[in-house]
């Protein structure tokens, strides 16, 4: 059955409010409304939803929803697990886009360039992707030795 909304009164005096009934079809949202609520004028019905006969379901399910936990529950174990590369992929990452700002020249002119120029711009690019990228990957390995460390209690033993 489909979903209906209008706007009845109910009043001379009163002003219009909105009221919504399921019904299959316009005028038996209509009769519906009446037999209810007994207004003095109905107007603005209309449809705001349907739902098909053939459905078994008993809610509205949003599978997005439940793909989008799944998938961020799925992120958080990446994360977890793969810490120091994401850092230093991240790390490498922006350090090659940085260089590219500092030197004024994106990797794709070096690699399309026949004279033997821009060897130097190339290679403050290079060391910085490979610092940034270590850098990354030391902090992620921290990181993710946090992530496995267990908090136990240390054992105390007790002195006579």
């Amino acid at each position: 059955m489909a979903k209906w909304q209008a706007e009845i009164k109910v009043t001379n005096t009163g002003s219009y409010f909105p009221v919504t009934v399921e019904a299959g079809a316009s005028y038996a949202a209509k009769e519906t409304i009446q037999h209810i609520y007994d207004p003095i004028s109905i107007r603005n019905l209309h449809q705001i939803s349907s739902r098909s006969s053939s459905s078994s379901s008993s809610s509205d399910f949003d599978g997005a929803g439940a793909i989008g936990l799944v998938g961020l529950i799925a992120a958080g174990w990446a994360f977890m697990t793969f810490t120091p590369w994401i850092l230093m992929l991240l790390g490498g990452a922006a350090a090659t886009w940085l260089g590219q700002l500092i030197t004024g020249q994106t990797l794709d002119e070096y690699t399309e360039r026949e004279d033997d120029k821009g060897h130097g711009k190339f290679a403050i690019v290079l060391v910085l992707a490979i610092l940034a990228g270590g850098f990354g990957f030391v902090k992620g390995d921290e990181i993710k030795k946090g992530f496995d460390s267990q908090d136990t209690p240390a054992q105390v033993k007790k002195v006579n």
